[in-house]
């Protein structure tokens, strides 16, 4: 088993791409980065002078990677089987320390992607399997890193993965009462899934689907928001705005301004969509054991789980679907 390729998790989102795994010494790895890709050679070079960074060469073109150059938008319904989806993946797997190793990667596709009426969408499925086994290459110069050697790929479902890591500890062990039915809400960047599982064992697609509204709205109403009160007619960074969102202060001009006014009246208005949202799926959820709210968003809609008498905030929720994945995967290679 020495000789096994590394198992990573890869929660491949359209704001994020978080990883998840064990490296050759056994140690825990998280490595979230902003999904801030765009098509073409973007100029960036390292200071040394050694070549491009970030930049990956595919049958599609260039692509490059950087959370310094204007972005594309990843909001568009083939994301999770393109060739940009699939150099955010490699991207990743480099910065998390698994550039030049053999790994296993299993990755997820939304609610609404991975099920077609109640069965499992095979044909999406095996799409998205294909094109991450598929080549990309880090154009010559990218000083110090290789390309993850990818000897596998499967795929889940990520709210059901998110199920998982609030069911199971990493031993396996059940932390909590799996008995009943248990609404996971996948607050991520494009989309808002949500998953009702019962009894750990069947999926309610009633109370289940994908709402297309998430962190990335949020960013979009940000900027829009500080561009206009400042006058400003230019675009930013991805990072910039995910650190005022965050930070609820921005940096122009190189002078800090407080923007918390803007962000929490945003922050407001969207958490109201998506508890909305949540409630035309699930109801009150008055019938379940809980309404566990997972991902990005809900790191960004702190109180979003305080809508609802059993709501629960996981803990650490940005790497819920990424670890339920992983141990989804681990105990599957175990059997």
């Amino acid at each position: 088993m020495s000789n096994s390729p590394l198992l990573v998790a890869v929660d491949d989102g359209y704001a994020q791409t978080k990883v998840y795994g064990i490296d050759t010494d056994g140690n825990v790895v998280k490595h979230c980065m902003r999904s801030s890709v765009r098509s073409g050679r973007s100029g960036l070079g390292a200071i040394s002078g050694t070549g491009s960074v970030g930049l990956y060469d595919t049958e599609d073109g260039p692509f490059t990677v950087s959370e310094d150059i204007e972005a594309e938008n990843t909001q568009f319904d083939g994301f999770h089987t393109s060739t940009m989806n699939r150099v955010l993946v490699n991207h990743a797997l480099i910065k998390a320390g698994f550039g030049g190793k053999e790994v296993e990667v299993i990755a997820g596709l939304p609610v609404a992607d991975f099920f077609l009426n109640r069965f499992k969408d095979e044909k999406k499925v095996a799409a998205k399997r294909e094109n991450l086994l598929k080549p990309v290459t880090l154009e010559e110069g990218d000083e110090g890193n290789e390309i993850a050697i990818i000897k596998d790929v499967s795929i889940g479902c990520q709210a059901v993965a998110a199920w998982v890591d609030y069911a199971l500890d990493d031993e396996f062990n059940e932390r909590v009462d799996i008995e009943g039915s248990v609404a996971i809400v996948d607050i991520g960047g494009r989309t808002t899934d949500i998953a009702t599982v019962i009894n750990g064992t069947s999926v309610d697609h009633a109370k289940s689907g994908t709402a297309n509204i998430g962190v990335l709205d949020v960013y979009k109403a940000v900027e829009q928001a500080i561009l206009t009160q400042f006058r400003l007619k230019e675009s930013f960074p991805l990072k910039l705005i995910d650190a005022a969102v965050r930070t609820k202060s921005i940096r122009l001009w190189n002078k800090p301004y407080d923007v918390s006014d803007l962000v929490d009246e945003v922050i407001r208005e969207f958490s109201g969509k998506i508890a909305r949202e949540v409630d035309r799926r699930i109801g009150s959820g008055a019938s379940m054991r809980a309404v566990v709210f997972v991902g990005g968003g809900s790191a960004l809609f702190k109180t979003i789980a305080d809508e609802f008498p059993n709501g629960v905030l996981m803990e650490d929720p940005e790497f819920a679907n990424a670890r339920g994945l992983y141990k989804y995967a681990r105990y599957h290679r175990k059997a």
